[in-house]
């Protein structure tokens, strides 16, 4: 199993973003990926995120 740095964008005023580091196969598919990192930075931040737009971006994918 390897792992995947995502980059977290949410479109507030302040405009946050964060970086995850998600566990990941070379058979998963990006969404699933993106996924994972949105439900880790959740847990981290303890629950809750800022309202606003998302993106997401896969930086690098070691397998």
């Amino acid at each position: 199993m390897g792992k995947a740095i995502v980059k977290l964008h949410i479109h507030t005023y302040a405009g946050e973003e964060y970086v995850v580091e998600v566990p990941c196969s070379k058979d998963d598919v990006d969404e699933l990926i993106i996924a994972r990192a949105w439900k880790k930075l959740k847990e981290e931040e303890g629950g809750s995120l800022p309202y606003g737009n998302r993106s997401a971006e896969i930086l690098n994918r070691i397998i």
